[in-house]
């Protein structure tokens, strides 16, 4: 009875041993793994990479394509994407040349946009000290009446470009911007002008009346 148990044992051992081989031959191969070679045109293409030189990069083609081993500059790959999950960059994608020679903070803007931003570019920036004090001097030293000639003439001058005082000189080249720019400085210049004379005038009635009250 020991004897026919081991027997059958054997017998089905053994016809196990048969069919594995056969089932595993039946079992499709498991596919590939690929790399991913991104061009600089923004095509994609499959292969698995062989070597890559500063100049060149090889590779074989995914099926179907026939196995055969095919070169690419190094220049036209900007990207290599293997197929264990690592990357690298091989060109730099090159940028874009800007032609549009309009500053990058004018740009969205239009025309009398840009001019207000140079008008409050100027009050912000343009203070106009020189032609304050230069009225205020002449006025002190001729007096009100003869101090009324150089204020005048102090006023009636356009701010030399050299005297702007803009925040950004290169937004002076925008004509919108420059032309708000410069009204605005005039402008102020012109207020701050009269305001020297006006405060000089000031102190020669503050003197007069404290002499008058004196001699009385």
């Amino acid at each position: 009875m020991n004897l026919r148990a081991t027997f059958l044992r054997l017998t089905f051992l053994a016809g196990l041993l048969g069919t594995c081989p056969a089932a595993q031959a039946q079992q499709p191969a498991a596919p590939a793994a690929t790399d991913v070679l991104l061009l600089t045109t923004g095509q994609e293409v499959s292969g698995r990479v062989l070597t890559i030189t500063p100049t060149e990069l090889t590779y074989l083609p995914a099926a179907p394509t026939p196995p055969d081993t095919l070169h690419l500059p190094v220049a036209s790959v900007f990207l290599v994407r293997y197929a264990n999950g690592t990357r690298e960059v091989l060109t730099a994608p090159a940028s874009v040349a800007d032609d549009d020679p309009t500053p990058p903070a004018l740009r969205g803007l239009n025309s009398p946009q840009r001019q207000q931003l140079g008008q409050r570019d100027a009050l912000r920036c343009y203070r106009a000290s020189g032609a304050y004090w230069g009225a205020l001097g002449s006025t002190l030293y001729l007096g009100p009446l003869l101090g009324l000639a150089p204020t005048a003439v102090i006023s009636s001058q356009w701010v030399r470009d050299y005297n702007l005082k803009a925040p950004t000189p290169t937004l002076l080249q925008d004509a919108s911007y420059a032309q708000g720019y410069r009204q605005q400085a005039n402008r102020t210049k012109h207020r701050r002008t009269w305001s020297g004379y006006g405060v000089a005038t000031a102190v020669y009635v503050v003197l007069i009346a404290a002499l008058v009250a004196g001699i009385n």
